[in-house]
């Protein structure tokens, strides 16, 4: 019998070249599905909430995929486990409904995106080092503009993507920490390297090259030039995915 079994994933994305297949690339899938299939003894595709860039992590990464195997799912988790990199991890498993699906049943995603102030030798890969300080209370001026409905052309990477650009933004803020910040943004979807191009944009404004109030007719554009240079992919993490269950 067919079962719908959901994974919930960790990764460090330093050394793959993203989350999907890519011939003669090392990708999180391409791990994922290897050894599924050793265990199932057939190809298993897997699907995922969303598809993350090059050296970018995930904490919560939510994949579906369908099973005809009769294995627990705690046997099926700590197998993986012991068969997976050490750069991924499975934090959880259940059965869903046949009808799940990963990408199109997710509600909301988060990101979250790190940058350091001090130089880190451990950690190094997993932030954004900018050593003189930023003004925190322009960048969460500008942040709160982009909470809403909106058209996010201008944050688009890709010029000829087909989907539709408009998402809906519930939560952007910045976060002071003891040696740098943590940028969080919620959304009911993202386009290809959004975020990092909305944090290069706001890191322009916490520098002075741009004002707080730029970002409104940054927007209004709908134009990719319009905007700053995106973030580099370290300090990105896919936080988590929220279903309606």
């Amino acid at each position: 019998m067919q079962r719908n079994i959901r994974l919930v994933l960790e990764y460090d994305g330093t050394f793959f070249k993203g989350w999907q297949i890519q011939p003669k690339q090392r990708t999180v899938q391409g791990e994922l599905e290897a050894r599924l299939e050793r265990l199932c003894s057939q190809p298993i595709r897997v699907i995922a909430s969303g598809r993350t860039d090059t050296g970018v992590h995930a904490q919560g990464q939510v994949v579906n995929f369908n099973w005809d195997k009769d294995i627990s799912l705690e046997r099926l988790q700590h197998a993986l486990n012991g068969m997976l990199p050490a750069d991924i991890a499975v934090l959880g498993a259940d059965e869903v409904p046949p009808i799940f699906h990963a990408r199109f049943d997710a509600r909301r995603r988060t990101y979250l995106y790190q940058i350091r102030h001090q130089k880190q030798a451990l950690g190094r890969d997993q932030a954004w080092w900018i050593r003189r300080p930023l003004d925190v209370a322009a960048m969460q001026e500008a942040a709160s503009a982009l909470v809403g409905h909106h058209d996010f052309t201008s944050f688009c990477v890709a010029a000829f993507e087909k989907e539709k650009r408009d998402c809906r933004v519930f939560d952007c803020t910045w976060k002071e920490l003891e040696n740098g910040l943590q940028f969080r943004i919620e959304a009911n979807r993202f386009l290809r390297a959004m975020v990092r191009s909305i944090v290069g944009t706001l890191v322009e404004i916490g520098r002075g090259i741009r004002p707080p109030g730029a970002m409104s007719q940054i927007l209004a554009a709908q134009n990719r030039q319009s905007a700053g240079e995106s973030a580099p992919p370290q300090g990105l993490f896919l936080n988590k995915v929220l279903y309606v269950e």
